[in-house]
């Protein structure tokens, strides 16, 4: 006789946001899941994707620490977005919460807005650019709505 355990199906080790979240997930926030490339990333020590809108006015970018990366806390992701303060022109994030997770916004850059959430291994970037003057209000409903398909992650 086998069986299943409910440990078998969730998963364990980093949180990879490009396999994890699901399509449906994605296209609910006003993304085409279908247009969803991996990025290579400087040094290798993260996981990135890049998801284009529907209608292509937009992008979506995810990234999250891997394997290879060296673990660091939200804290000290926290403070390192915190330190550009002390640069010409630096400006610090907002602290938040998204829906009840730890999470920090901003500030709104060339690139767009990230929304950093905290996971269980790290934080996970969300970067939405709709080439707007302020795409951090975009940056955190789309945050809301993919933020349930991390869990416990």
């Amino acid at each position: 006789m086998s069986g299943c355990s409910a440990s078998a199906s969730t998963p364990t080790g980093m949180f990879d946001p490009c396999k994890e979240i699901a399509d449906s997930a994605i296209r609910g926030a006003g993304f085409d899941p279908a247009t969803k490339k991996v990025v290579e990333t400087i040094g290798g020590y993260s996981v990135s994707c890049k998801i284009s809108s529907g209608g292509g006015l937009g992008s979506l970018d995810f990234e999250h620490p891997n394997a290879t990366a060296g673990v660091r806390t939200y804290e000290s992701y926290l403070a390192s977005a915190q330190s550009v303060v002390n640069r010409p022109g630096g400006q610090a994030p907002t602290i938040t919460k998204v829906n009840g997770r730890d999470a920090y916004v901003g500030p709104q850059t060339i690139f767009g807005c990230a929304v950093n959430l905290r996971t269980a291994t790290g934080v996970l970037s969300i970067n939405v650019t709709y080439h707007e003057a302020d795409d951090c209000p975009s940056a955190q409903r789309v945050a809301a709505s993919l933020e349930p398909s991390i869990g416990s992650r």
